[in-house]
């Protein structure tokens, strides 16, 4: 069983002890997701793995709570609340200079010129050695504006 998987577990009884459904209910989300991903895959997932399954969530409750109707304060503050719990189990998310930082040295590593045809490959690599700690959206915003 996978590092967070058990921290999830954990901290599921604690909410439970606590009547904190909102907490309650994004890790038993997450324990099914991952529990999920673990049997089908037949074994453990590691740390990245895990992660992937994290972020999904935190994707989904984002894309969410932009499609709150304004009109709904109680959801968008449960929604709110959901988020900040599901980012508490991601690693430390890449600042703004920090992926430029990373692209640019991404850059000079693979010899990339900063044009437009070479942005697939960027998103690709930067995707694979910054899982966890950066989400697709940002890594393209990144890329966008450094790419001519």
């Amino acid at each position: 069983m996978g590092v967070l998987l058990t921290t999830l577990r954990k901290d599921k009884m604690q909410a439970l002890k606590e009547k904190d459904t909102v907490k309650n209910g994004v890790c038993s989300l997450l324990i099914s997701a991952i529990a999920l991903a673990e049997k089908e895959a037949g074994k453990p997932l590691s740390e990245e793995e895990e992660l992937t399954y994290v972020q999904k969530e935190l994707k989904q409750t984002k894309d969410s709570l932009a499609q709150t109707p304004a009109s709904r304060p109680d959801l968008i503050a449960e929604t709110q609340r959901k988020i900040e719990i599901i980012e508490a189990y991601l690693p430390a998310q890449m600042s703004e200079a920090e992926l430029n930082e990373a692209v640019y040295a991404l850059m000079a590593e693979l010899q990339l010129e900063p044009i437009v045809k070479n942005k697939g490959t960027l998103i690709k690599e930067m995707m694979a050695r910054y899982q966890g700690k950066t989400d697709g959206k940002s890594v393209n915003a990144a890329i966008s504006r450094i790419l001519k």
